[in-house]
């Protein structure tokens, strides 16, 4: 207790907290005094012998702010510039196009240097509420420049079609995301540049075209999907999974691109979510139309349902359907191979042998030919009666 309360801004006499409120303030300053004095935070050692910065280059603790851009889903991080930054604050980050405003959606914390990649940039500001407002008004131009660059663009008669602008912090620059017909051509980059001109003449700021994908689109446009919910790219998905038609084959959806697509044309993000759920079931489930051997005897698996692990099968004896759940089966001793147990239940009969044809030696082709007093051999070409 004497080490704790030297290292603690609490020092002196220690009593009891009154609330759980108070306990989780003496715990908070605790956790700051030990990041100042370099102290361990906690004893799993996951982070020995990795540099860590903090709130200033001499901090033993790598303390990050997560942001998310308006136009963004993935989350980026930062250097706080304090420490008492909240989620759902505003903040004034460093891009490449400039200083932007993110807000942030994860308090500041510890994060190992091996998680991030690149150099870390330093939040600059946090926004006043006058900041606040006047980004919202800015937010509300949005429209009217889409109105004014879509005149622009018909005019020109150039096929593009403008999604969503979004203005600067300052309004001094406009960000006009556009998206292109399958069936047209993107225009020239001179084209793109003197259109760029004219918007910008128009708008009285500077402009920078964007262009962006189906999914990029739906994305910003937002809208509801094939289960009635939110767009998950518009509402919580950070990045845009890896999809393939193995996924629908592997959860026995139809293949028809027609119904696994989104909005966006594209297939459903949603495949991803159980894709190695489905496939791990899949390795230790039996096959459709494979031979199981179950409680009830053997039989033919006719369905399944792979989440609740339900397995139905025809019984061969009773020619009934019975649901067994995978513990029933004893899936790992026994499921048989497919054809095993139908090769030994069902067995092939033998050809019948004619005893009364007698063979005679191959013939010049290699073929056994019945005795030509038994049975002739038609030859081949022309039938009886053919006219050429």
């Amino acid at each position: 207790m004497a080490e704790l309360g030297a290292a603690s801004p609490l020092a002196g006499p220690w009593t009891p907290p009154v609330s759980v409120e108070e306990a989780r303030a003496r715990a908070r300053e605790r956790f700051k005094s030990r990041l100042e004095t370099g102290q361990q935070i906690g004893e799993c050692g996951c982070g020995d012998g990795d540099p860590i910065l903090g709130l200033n280059d001499t901090s033993p603790a790598e303390c990050v702010v997560g942001v998310r851009f308006r136009d963004s889903g993935r989350i980026y991080y930062f250097r706080p510039d304090r420490d008492d930054l909240l989620v759902g604050d505003w903040v004034i980050v460093p891009t490449g196009r400039g200083e932007e405003a993110a807000r942030v959606v994860l308090a500041p914390h510890q994060v190992r240097k091996a998680q991030l990649q690149g150099d870390l940039g330093r939040v600059s500001r946090r926004l006043t509420d006058d900041d606040v407002r006047r980004m919202e008004a800015q937010r509300r131009k949005g429209p009217e420049a889409i109105k004014t660059f879509r005149e622009i663009a018909r005019v020109r008669r150039l096929g593009i079609k403008p999604i969503a602008a979004d203005y600067g912090f300052d309004g001094s620059m406009v960000t006009v995301n556009y998206s292109v017909h399958d069936r047209e051509r993107a225009p020239e980059p001179g084209v793109l540049r003197d259109l760029t001109h004219e918007a910008a003449s128009a708008l009285g700021c500077r402009v920078e075209l964007r262009q962006v994908g189906p999914r990029d689109e739906a994305r910003l446009l937002g809208g509801l999907g094939r289960c009635g919910r939110t767009l998950c790219c518009s509402s919580w998905l950070p990045v845009f999974p890896e999809i393939s038609m193995n996924m629908a084959k592997n959860q026995d959806l139809p293949l028809n691109p027609a119904k696994v697509s989104g909005v966006c044309g594209r297939l459903l993000c949603c495949l991803s979510y159980e894709n190695d759920q489905y496939r791990q079931m899949k390795a230790v489930m039996p096959k459709l139309g494979q031979a199981i051997e179950t409680p009830g005897g053997l039989g033919q698996v006719v369905s399944m349902q792979l989440l609740k692990e339900l397995v139905t099968v025809r019984l061969d004896e009773e020619a009934v359907e019975v649901t067994f759940r995978c513990d029933e089966l004893g899936l790992a001793g026994a499921v048989h191979q497919p054809g095993l147990v139908q090769e030994a239940a069902v067995p092939i009969p033998a050809p019948p042998v004619d005893t009364h044809v007698d063979l005679v030696p191959p013939d010049v082709d290699g073929e056994v030919v019945p005795a030509a007093g038994r049975r002739r051999r038609r030859r081949r070409g022309r039938r009886p009666g053919a006219t050429g």
